[in-house]
């Protein structure tokens, strides 16, 4: 449990040692202390308006040689949004795809970002990634961002600004980074 109960994070596995579990649940601890103030208290307000006591985190580690190549997944439970993490584990390692923290900020920008009905905030959002030029920006570092839909680019986005929001990178982005300066 995160925060007086933000985030109800289940471990899931029935075939993990004692010890991996541990190891598990100590290092996603150790992320979710570095989810900065302003992103907890949006869950806050997410949690608020759903009427609900909090949203789900689940960790269901993967197998070494498994064909699940994901290392997170998104979708709803018990209507409410939820966030998968899957690292990959073995006899004597836990493998993480990514900085633990960068996919638990990824998790929480998802379980925050609200409903695609919400057309402002989406309109604003669009908004901000066509005045910085950031889908063809990201795009030029691997193609498969432009495919990717606003949310995507969005999760992205937030986890590296909640993780590095004095980082240099942003003077290019202005839009972007007044965007997230305006949702905190």
């Amino acid at each position: 449990m995160l925060g007086e109960s933000r985030l109800n994070v289940y471990i899931l596995g029935d075939s993990l040692s004692p010890r991996q579990r541990e190891r598990i649940q100590a290092q996603v601890q150790t992320a979710l202390q570095s989810v900065p103030e302003w992103a907890l208290n949006l869950l806050d307000r997410k949690i608020e308006d759903l009427g609900v006591r909090n949203l789900p985190l689940i960790i269901e580690p993967v197998r070494d040689g498994s064909a699940e190549a994901r290392s997170l997944s998104f979708g709803d439970l018990d209507g409410r949004p939820a966030a998968k993490l899957m690292p990959r584990v073995s006899a004597d390692a836990i493998v993480w795809s990514q900085d633990r923290r960068y996919l638990v900020l990824k998790a929480v920008a998802y379980l925050a970002s609200p409903p695609a009905a919400e057309h402002e905030f989406w309109a604003r959002w669009s908004e901000a990634v066509e005045s910085d030029g950031l889908r063809s920006t990201a795009s030029g570092v691997n193609t498969h961002w432009g495919e990717a839909t606003d949310r995507d680019l969005l999760i992205e986005m937030f986890a590296a600004y909640a993780l590095s929001e004095a980082h240099s990178n942003w003077s290019v982005m202005p839009a972007v980074r007044g965007f997230f300066d305006g949702w905190r």
